[in-house]
């Protein structure tokens, strides 16, 4: 169909296996079984885990361990140290530490047969989609070094970005304790004046402040819980759909999806895996359960024939400009590094996204705290020019009293 198309990047189903290239040492010296997708979890304890794991903050939590696991992994098997001996070493103390009991299991699981991304994959509470992903094409390809150190710089700028992204959180955070101080002062001074009194003032503004700051938090935490409620009544899978259609959410989503997508295809390419595993790769990495659905039908319309960026466009996770540079790439034969640079793209667009959606979270929350403070702003000074009128028409008429015969 496509002559000028290579045979690796689009190749027929007798053309599956990869392209012989020196294998490193740190790659497993025995046939390496493909690893396959972990089943969905089917009870409410294993979707909430699995959603805790995923959760923004948890896993800014654990960014340390896990970037120390693959920096440890990847300096050892630079040393020509076996995997399996690696793994060992790095998880010493399993009795005291979740992750590392999972590290274990991962050094087991390859001590019985399994390949290393296999065995990560069993363990989706700690490892990736995407990262297993990309280190199933170093395995495969032989280059398992290489990619470790993708990894261990993918995980360095996303949490570069999520540091990023806190930071642009704050300034809502310290307008809402700006207005949480003073409108709590004015709805003190409110209360004083309706109460003919002003000693109490203080004490009623610190008493609303404390019960201001327990609505924020308590806010704030049905936000946090959020994910995991949804988890537990397993409506995780509506509402992906439901926030890829949302104007400016919708947006950071899908561009970073799109930004993962790209980043696996393009590294399982360059690595030399062979077409439908790095498309099957590429899927997964996205975390997308409609997507991962599809993959099937994906990776059988590459086989049968249709270009790469036919597939793409079928799959609907590259927008207009990012499937076009897909496209110049697979025909000129520079699909890996246009790839690459459509990853970078994605994931600035997307950090653009998430600072319009701040933004915009910004602006409501002001007008919001503007609109609320000003009506107790109008609202005090209507009882105090009140309280004031009341005061004259007493000052009036008390002489007025006091002089009658």
């Amino acid at each position: 169909m496509n002559e000028r198309r290579s045979s690796r990047v689009a190749p027929a189903a007798s053309q599956e296996s990869p392209r012989e290239r020196p294998r490193s040492s740190a790659a497993s010296p025995r046939p390496v079984r493909p690893a396959q997708r972990s089943a969905p979890p089917s009870g409410m304890g294993e979707r909430v885990a699995r959603a805790w794991s995923r959760h923004p903050l948890v896993s800014m939590a654990r960014h340390r361990q896990r970037l120390g696991f693959y920096v440890g992994l990847h300096t050892m098997l630079r040393s020509g140290v076996a995997l399996s001996l690696a793994l060992t070493e790095l998880s010493r103390g399993a009795d005291k530490d979740a992750f590392r009991r999972a590290v274990a299991d991962v050094g087991a699981a390859i001590a019985s047969g399994s390949g290393l991304a296999e065995a990560l994959r069993r363990q989706p509470s700690w490892f990736e989609p995407h990262v297993v992903a990309a280190l199933e094409a170093g395995e495969f390809s032989g280059t398992l070094e290489a990619a470790l150190a993708g990894v261990i710089a993918r995980m360095e700028a996303i949490q570069k970005l999520r540091w990023r992204t806190l930071a642009l959180c704050l300034y809502p955070v310290y307008l809402l304790g700006a207005f949480i101080i003073g409108g709590s002062f004015l709805d003190a001074a409110t209360g004083a004046m309706s109460s003919s009194g002003t000693d109490g003032i203080i004490g009623g503004a610190i008493l609303a402040i404390v019960g201001r700051m327990l609505s924020a938090a308590t806010v704030g935490f049905a936000l946090f819980v959020a994910p995991l409620g949804l988890a537990a009544l397993g409506l995780e899978a509506g509402w992906e759909r439901l926030r890829l259609r949302l104007p400016l959410l919708g947006t950071f989503h899908r561009r970073f999806q799109a930004s993962r997508f790209c980043e696996v295809l393009g590294t399982s390419l360059g690595a030399g895996l062979d077409a439908p595993r790095s498309l099957q790769a590429a899927i997964e990495s996205t975390g997308n359960a409609e997507l991962q659905a599809r993959a099937g039908q994906a990776v059988q319309r590459l086989r049968d024939g249709a270009t790469f960026t036919d597939v793409v466009e079928w799959l609907g996770v590259l927008d207009a400009e990012s499937l076009r540079q897909v496209g110049i790439g697979e025909r000129s034969g520079r699909i890996e590094p246009l790839l690459q640079q459509q990853a970078r793209e994605n994931t600035e667009a997307a950090l653009r996204g998430l600072r319009n959606l701040v933004f915009a979270l910004i602006v409501m929350l002001v007008v919001y705290l503007f609109a609320t403070n000003i009506m107790r702003i109008f609202e005090f000074q209507s009882d105090y020019f009140r309280r004031i009128e009341d005061l004259s028409h007493t000052g009036v008429s008390a002489p007025r009293q006091g002089g009658r015969p």
